[in-house]
């Protein structure tokens, strides 16, 4: 298996798992739980660092895989947009209008020509 393919299962396996109902329940009360015995054992500061730590870093990787999975997802859907804009009798210039800076947008939007 490539490193690609494998890349792409991981980020799927975990946008999946990160928007299920039981992961959110099961974070907040693994964090509960770790609070509470770091509270009751008089454990040091140190105890809330790594938690804090641990959670930025998950936080962190779940951001990138999330976006990598957008982006993807956006690409395929302007794939397609793109393909029924050439099978309709539409203007054909409005392909690739995602690359065009904001004025150029804007024209467009105010029906004004290039």
């Amino acid at each position: 298996m490539k490193v690609g393919a494998a890349f792409l299962r991981l980020s799927e396996t975990a946008v999946w798992l990160a928007g299920h109902r039981l992961v959110l329940a099961g974070a907040a009360a693994l964090v509960t739980v770790w609070c509470a015995v770091g509270t009751a054992l008089g454990l040091p500061r140190e105890w809330h660092l790594i938690s804090s730590i641990t959670g930025t870093l998950v936080t962190l990787f779940l951001l990138l895989i999330m976006q990598h999975s957008q982006n993807r997802d956006m690409a395929a859907l302007q794939v397609k947009v793109d393909e029924l804009i050439r099978s309709s009798p539409a203007r054909n210039h409005m392909i690739g209008v995602e690359r065009l800076e904001a004025e150029e947008l804007a024209r467009l939007a105010d029906n004004k020509s290039f």
